[in-house]
């Protein structure tokens, strides 16, 4: 017979009877959770993934709680499914508004997500920081119905002054952040000092947490060949202005100028500026040096890894970066990575990195040359590599591991 178990509520709720099954909630991102959950049932990673996905953690935590699950994601592909202990919805939250309407969108779809998980008999709610704001949780959700909030993203841009209307929002979340969430989950430390500092150090007890990955996907790589005519530099994100995939066409305009042409830049991802990114890089005739991929799936992911010498992380100061597991993909894979402290990352890794200063085109561009030409430096920040990658194999540093010390500390 499956375990049940039990779990006190907040301010005077009674506790739970012990023959009624805890049932947690999670609103996700705007992932493909059913089909995510369907590999899952088959022992599976998600294959679009290199990282162990939260949504797997999530089921992960429901299985070795005995409880049940509700997840919900914003995906555009409409889809559920239903067995005895899950519910799991992809419910498209729709786009193009703006503005007012925009705001009015998120309210309704938030007030959706909440009615699904309450007619499911959810206790708790856990909410990723991409599904709606803060605030309209705690204005919306039942008063017994736990939240914890899990943060992937800084609250905003550490490098950039805090906007107007961002210092509005800082005031209207503070109240989740100090008295209505239970407990908040946070993937870096950049994080846990943004939320002490929006709420003076009243905050509710937080729990860190690292990305997870499974150590045999990175023990099919061969290690990069550093004696190769050419240097393969690799990005892998979205192709979006904020996350500096412009700043890498200037820097290989400026090294097709220079006549250096053994450093080549792969870029794997799809995104909004991808059409335009190639348009341009045709038109400067560095498409040579400047390979666009597009969307890569985890098998051809992992064959541009195998044949890359390093990774490059360009995020530009004016995204709200909470850690970026590529820098850990890259440590991971045996590369040295460029980046700059805009990823909270870098902390984790340190002597594996190239730090340049944040938004330092220049600083990006020596960073390549030196790591590319040095034989000797290349080499001693790739053996770094090996120094950090146990943290990412540990399942008790894990966002499921913090999960479930939230609720056995409930």
């Amino acid at each position: 017979m499956e375990k049940k178990i039990s779990v006190k509520l907040d301010r005077g709720i009674k506790r739970v009877n012990n023959n009624t099954q805890l049932c947690i909630a999670y609103a996700a991102g705007p992932g493909d959770i059913v089909s995510t959950f369907l590999s899952w049932k088959k022992g599976m990673d998600d294959p679009n993934q290199v990282s162990v996905t939260y949504s797997s953690l999530f089921f992960d935590a429901c299985h070795s709680l005995h409880a049940k699950g509700i997840a919900i994601s914003s995906c555009s592909r409409k889809d559920s499914i239903r067995t005895e202990n899950f519910y799991i919805e992809n419910l498209p939250k729709g786009g193009g508004k703006k503005g007012i309407a925009f705001h009015w969108q998120q309210i309704l779809y938030l007030i959706r997500v909440i009615r699904i998980a309450e007619s499911e008999g959810a206790r708790m709610f856990v909410m990723a920081d991409s599904s709606s704001h803060f605030f309209l949780y705690s204005w919306f959700i039942p008063f017994g119905m736990k939240l914890v909030p899990t943060l992937h993203c800084t609250l905003w841009p550490r490098f950039r002054p805090i906007s107007s209307a961002q210092k509005i929002l800082n005031f209207l979340n503070r109240g989740v952040f100090t008295t209505r969430a239970t407990a908040i989950l946070a993937v870096s430390n950049t994080i846990v000092e943004q939320v002490k500092q929006l709420t003076k150090n009243r905050q509710r007890p937080i729990y860190t947490f690292l990305p997870f990955y499974h150590k045999a996907l990175f023990a099919s790589l061969t290690p990069p060949n550093s004696n190769a005519d050419s240097f393969n530099l690799l990005f892998a994100g979205r192709l979006e202005t904020e996350k500096g995939v412009f700043d890498l066409l200037q820097i290989a305009e400026t090294l097709h100028k220079r006549g250096i042409n053994s450093i080549t830049i792969h870029l794997c991802g799809n995104g909004s500026k991808e059409n335009e990114l190639r348009n341009t890089a045709v038109k400067k005739k560095v498409e040579k040096n400047f390979i666009i991929h597009g969307y890569c799936s985890r098998t051809e992911m992992l064959a541009h890894i195998n044949e890359s010498h390093a990774f490059i992380v360009p995020t530009l100061t004016t995204f709200e970066e909470g850690f970026n597991k590529v820098v850990a993909e890259a440590v991971l894979a045996g590369r040295p990575v460029i980046t700059s402290a805009v990823c909270p990352a870098l902390e984790c890794v340190t002597n594996a990195v190239i730090q340049v200063l944040p938004d330092d085109v220049t600083g990006y561009l020596d960073a390549i040359i030196k790591l590319a030409s040095n034989k000797t430096y290349y080499l001693e920040k790739q053996a770094n590599c090996l120094t950090y990658q146990s943290q990412f194999y540990d399942r008790s540093r894990s966002w499921q591991a913090s999960l479930e010390k939230i609720i056995s500390n409930e």
